[in-house]
Formats: structure tokens, C-alpha cells, sequence
């Protein structure tokens, strides 16, 4: 933990060249002369980071807050679905946010690590339920320690789309069912259930959804099969060519999300590293200065795969038409394959290759269409409309 000024600077200098360096991150926050990012959350904060034992460079950093009702920690109160926790007092309630990792350290144990700190110092402060968002690419993550949604995910101006989450911290049970690092720091605490029963009850759509790190591979397909209402080697074109063997070990470390009719999945012009596919439901890709529907895709297509393969601004905004449930695959999950299962990632960046030059085809018809009407209208005498604006998706 940071316990001076100067590890605190050390972390908020670590989060400039992580975020704004080395991301792009657009901060209102960020002093660009002494390279840093000090946020109004960060006063009174405790501010955890991990070092590397060898180097001694930081991998990891968090930041904790208490009293999440407290005037001066009003993110979390003005969440919509926050209302029922309420009825606990505010040194019940914590928050962790600004994880920060270095980039080498991506697949490391840093960012369990932080978290672990920032749990155990959450519970001395007597918390009984820690919130917090993360991207969706690191929702896996926070679901194997044991966060569960307990309301609707949103786009933040500034971060991209976010999933809202809490962690139960007496839920013993639940620690242990997901089988989090979280559960032997418990073990050694005075746990009680009635936190549990009352997210239970309270919370009864987010409770009990299934957990993707807690299936095994047969049930893990057969709910990825029940939500496309066929096999996903039909219903998936990325999966094109692959066994059952090769494509459950490429998609075991997805996680489902879902997201409810009129949500706005992506923004044009935020950074992206995840790529999703259409389980159910259906989206609406809108592109051009008046924000024109441009497509519609539905389950079994994917959408953001420009972004995944080259974390450039998202290109198109992505709506939600319907209730939506999605797939999401991350940077991680291609660049393992790639290290482990080559063959595998090959037939993978292929389908996608296949993919984007559908789309290509498309968009390059459209055009086509376009112009030949002009010319038409032009031999007619008549005023030539403008050329639609075509956008990927994603």
C-alpha cells in the first residue's frame, strides 16, 4: 500500500504512462507536465500497487475507497440499481476502481494480487459489499473473484462500455463456489450469511447467472448452444473449420453479457480491445454525422473486430435493437492462441479475414449502387443525392 506522498506519486505516475502513454486514454485528469492522473477520488483513497520482486518496476495499481455513500464518493451512489444497498451505512459500503496494469504484465497474477490487497483492507474497514466496473474484457477476471452485476451495464464517456459489479464480501459460499483467491482470506474471517441471502433476494436476476469459469467444457458449449439454438459450429462463422475440440478451446475463456434493448454497446472513436458475438437478441450499427442505421446484425455475427485486431477508435456506434446476450472475446484470448494453439489462431484469423472482405464486398456494392444512380440522375437532369457513408462494424 502507498503510504506517503511519494508512493502515492509513484502510482499516479504509474497510471500516466500506462493510461495516457501507452493507451491514449484521453483524461480530463491527466497533468501532462508532471505526468500524472490524480482523480477527486483520490483524496482520502488508499492507494494499493504491486512491484515486481526482481525489477522492482510496478506491475499493478488500485485504488480503494471507503464509505461509498460519503458526499465526496458519489459515483457509485448516483448508479441506477443502487438505491436498495441504502439501507446499510456508508462504512458498509467500499469501493475499488482505477485498476491499472502495465502492459507486460497483462496475463500475470499482478491484478489478483491488487485486488487481494485492496479485499483485505476493504474488509478492516468493515465492508460488506465492495463495487466496482470494469471493461468487459476484464469481466472474467472479476467474476472468478467473485463480483456478480447487479444492474445494467453503460458507456462512460471516457472509459467505453463498463459492467457495473459488487462483491459480496461475507459470501463465503460464494468465494468458494467460483473458487476465488478471495475464499482462504475469508476463511480466516467471521463471515455471516445474511449479506448473501439479501443480494439473493434483492438481486434475484444476478444471483444465480451462470459463472463461464465455473462450467466445464461440455456444459460451457451446451449454454453457448442453448442461447444460438443450434451448435456454435453452425451458428458461428469465425468458428468455420474447426472441431468441437479446437473451438471450445479457443472460446472457453469468453464470457457472456448481456445487454438490454436501446443500450449503446460501442462509441465511434473510443478505443477498443474486444471483439463480441451475437448470441441472441440483435444490434443496429449507426455511422455517419446523423447517425444512420447502416446495418443490422444478429446472432452468429460479430461486430468490433477492426478495434480487436488493431485497437483503433471504433469506427461505428453499435446499439442494442433487442435484448441482446453477447460473446466476448478478447485481445488475451487471441494472443494465447497464438502462443499455444497456432493452428487454431491461423483458422480463426482466417474466418475473420473472410469476415471483413464480406463486408468489404458489401460496403464497395453499396458505393457502386450509389454511383451508378448518380449518374443516372445526372443524365436525367435531375439533383444527385449524396453517397451513403459506409462503416465497418467496429
Amino acid at each position: 500500500m502507498a503510504r506517503d506522498d511519494a508512493a502515492r506519486d509513484r502510482v499516479f505516475a504509474f497510471r500516466y504512462r500506462v493510461l495516457v502513454e501507452a493507451s491514449g486514454l484521453q483524461s480530463d485528469y491527466a497533468d501532462h507536465e508532471a505526468k500524472t492522473v490524480r482523480e477527486p477520488l483520490d483524496h482520502g483513497a488508499l492507494q494499493i500497487y504491486v512491484a515486481d520482486m526482481q525489477s522492482g518496476e510496478t506491475a499493478a495499481a488500485l485504488r480503494l475507497n471507503a464509505g461509498a455513500l460519503d458526499s465526496k464518493i458519489g459515483d457509485i451512489g448516483k448508479m441506477a440499481g443502487f438505491g436498495p444497498f441504502k439501507e446499510f451505512s456508508a462504512n458498509a459500503l467500499t469501493m475499488t476502481s482505477m485498476l491499472v496494469i502495465a502492459p507486460k504484465y497483462q496475463t500475470s497474477s499482478a491484478a489478483s494480487l491488487a485486488i487481494s490487497a485492496a479485499y483485505k483492507m476493504a474488509r478492516k474497514c468493515g465492508s460488506l459489499f465492495d463495487f466496482t466496473q470494469c471493461a468487459p474484457e476484464m469481466l472474467p477476471l472479476y467474476q472468478k473473484l467473485g463480483y456478480r452485476k447487479f444492474r445494467d451495464n453503460f458507456m462512460d464517456d471516457t472509459l467505453g462500455y463498463q459492467v457495473p459489479l459488487v462483491l459480496v464480501t461475507q459470501d463465503y459460499g460464494h468465494l468458494t463456489f467460483v473458487r476465488s483467491p478471495l475464499g482462504a482470506i475469508a476463511r480466516k474471517m467471521t463471515n455471516s450469511s445474511e449479506t448473501a441471502s439479501w443480494f439473493n433476494r434483492t438481486f434475484p436476476d444476478y444471483a444465480n447467472v451462470p459463472i463461464e469459469s465455473t462450467l466445464n467444457d461440455e456444459d460451457f458449449w451446451y449454454l453457448l448452444a442453448r442461447k444460438l439454438n443450434q451448435s456454435p459450429l453452425a451458428g458461428i462463422a469465425l468458428l468455420d473449420g474447426l472441431t468441437y475440440s479446437e473451438a471450445i478451446e479457443f472460446m472457453r475463456a469468453g464470457s457472456v453479457l448481456d445487454c438490454p434493448a436501446g443500450g449503446r454497446i460501442m462509441k465511434k472513436g473510443q478505443i477498443g480491445r474486444e471483439m463480441y458475438v451475437i448470441l441472441s437478441g440483435a444490434v443496429k450499427v449507426l455511422a455517419g454525422a446523423d447517425d444512420a442505421v447502416v446495418a443490422r446484425l444478429e446472432k452468429g455475427e460479430l461486430f468490433g473486430e477492426l478495434a480487436y485486431l488493431s485497437e483503433s477508435p471504433r469506427t461505428a456506434d453499435i446499439i442494442a435493437d433487442e435484448d441482446v446476450e453477447l460473446l466476448v472475446l478478447t485481445q488475451k484470448m487471441m494472443e494465447k492462441a497464438l502462443a499455444e494453439m497456432p493452428a487454431i489462431a491461423a483458422r480463426i484469423l482466417f474466418n475473420l479475414s473472410l469476415i471483413l472482405c464480406g463486408r468489404l464486398k458489401n460496403s464497395t456494392a453499396v458505393l457502386v449502387s450509389a454511383a451508378q444512380g448518380q449518374k443516372s440522375d445526372a443524365s436525367t437532369g435531375e439533383e444527385m443525392p449524396e453517397s451513403p457513408e459506409i462503416a465497418e462494424a467496429g
